[in-house]
């Protein structure tokens, strides 16, 4: 038998240091989001019982009417900073401002949309209007100092911004509602805006490295530019608006045919259950896309493939370690935690839970579209369960309300997996993923 040589054993090592790698940094997302993925939590749990249902519903309603404008407005300079940003490295000052120009413009009209909806749709009072108006345009300059920190690989950074943020808003929740006694949904707006002011003041005084590149002589408008960020960014932006979309249109339309207290309970149960899903898997999913990307765009198919899989593999298993945990104490969380009370509970959870999580693990399953660059197939896929989500919601909420949207989210959910699924396998009888 053939002794095994140094040059034998390369290749085992390598994978054994990316394999030792990738833990690493599955450990440092996790580390890294536990803040956010905190406080997020706490604010469901203490926003339901400070404020009630009816006042978390609505916020819930005016709150992902503001995330899907500056999704809508902003996602496309993200994606172009993301990807443009790096392959400018002698004239990264004027590619900064003039990413800082297009902000600035896309957050005028985010704050346009903004009001309009105020003050059209929602009815809400000039007040409340403008806290909304000026916190949408706060997080969007927010969103563009995060994506500066996240391209240069400023994860440090990164991190402390988005911690600083939300324990500010989280202490500033709590001062409102237990010294101050307000009990109002704009409470959680008011804290939102004031936690980002002061964490812009921080960043400039504490982090003056944040500022490096903006220089107001040098903010203006170049058509080439924008036009190459427009572009590129645009097509994801409409699969980020969409997808967006699809995880929160069935509350607005269980307030047009129910009330604001069950858009609350519905609201609090779907958005608890959807950050511990997110939360247990996106480090997985953060660390596999780079190793993912690179072995492909190395010519390494098989390989990338192989870490799809085995990434699945981690998010399936997380999946069901937390659905039988949750199922077995959604009475304690339900009843002496968030003081709800849910019509069908069981199904209501279960069918929550595998939404949620079948979501994130739809974000590996499409990677391979992602990879052979075939985004419109991922749209076509999105329209397919958006459209299942939104014409089952009109039909059966107004017979069953909310349980029949929490169905109705699993089976939009597997509309979409069952599309993809069609997609790559055309793609393997193809010869392109073998």
């Amino acid at each position: 038998m053939r002794q095994e040589t140094i040059a034998d054993s390369v290749p085992s090592l390598t994978k054994v240091f990316e394999f030792n790698v990738m833990k690493k940094d599955v450990l440092i997302y996790f580390a890294g989001k536990i803040i956010p993925a905190g406080v997020n939590l706490l604010i469901i749990i203490l926003a339901v019982r400070f404020l009630g249902k009816a006042e978390y519903g609505k916020y819930s309603l005016v709150f992902y009417a503001a995330m899907l404008i500056s999704t809508l407005t902003f996602g496309w300079i993200q994606q172009s900073i993301i990807r443009f940003l790096s392959a400018y490295p002698g004239e990264q000052v004027l590619v900064i401002n003039r990413f800082y120009f297009l902000t600035l413009m896309s957050t005028v009209s985010a704050g346009t949309i903004g009001l309009l909806l105020c003050l059209f749709y929602f009815g809400l009072q000039w007040f409340d209007t403008a806290v909304i108006v000026i916190y949408i345009f706060m997080y969007n300059l927010f969103l563009f100092h995060l994506t500066l920190n996240q391209t240069k690989q400023k994860s440090l950074h990164y991190a402390m911004l988005e911690g600083t943020y939300n324990l500010l808003f989280l202490f500033l929740f709590l001062l409102l509602t237990w010294v101050f006694n307000q009990h109002l949904f704009i409470v959680l707006f008011i804290a939102m805006l004031a936690g980002l002011l002061l964490t812009e003041f921080l960043r400039i005084t504490i982090l003056p490295e944040g500022r490096v590149g903006l220089d107001p002589t040098r903010i203006y408008f170049n058509a080439g530019f924008s036009k190459q960020a427009f572009t590129f960014g645009f097509p994801i932006t409409i699969w980020l608006f969409l997808s967006y979309l699809l995880n929160i249109s069935d509350r607005f339309i269980i307030k047009e045919f129910t009330s604001y207290e069950n858009v609350g309970t519905y609201s609090a149960a779907k958005d608890f259950i959807i950050k511990i899903a997110t939360f247990t898997t996106v480090p997985i999913l953060l660390a596999y896309y780079p190793m993912i990307v690179e072995k492909w765009n190395t010519d390494r198919k098989m390989e990338a493939l192989q870490l799809i899989r085995k990434g699945l593999n981690y998010c399936f298993l997380i999946a069901l370690v937390v659905m039988i945990l949750f199922l077995v104490f959604q009475n304690l969380l339900y009843t002496r935690i968030l003081h709800l009370q849910l019509m069908r509970q069981i199904l209501v959870s279960s069918s929550l839970i595998g939404s949620a999580f079948l979501w994130q693990i739809s974000m590996l399953l499409h990677k391979p579209l992602e990879l052979l660059l075939k985004p419109r197939l991922m749209l076509i896929a999105l329209i397919a369960a958006l459209t299942v989500n939104a014409v089952a919601n009109i039909i059966f909420v107004p017979m069953w309300g909310y349980p029949a949207s929490a169905v109705i989210s699993l089976v939009s959910v597997i509309t979409y997996i069952i599309v993809i699924f069609a997609f790559l396998f055309r793609f393997r009888n193809q010869g392109l993923l073998k």
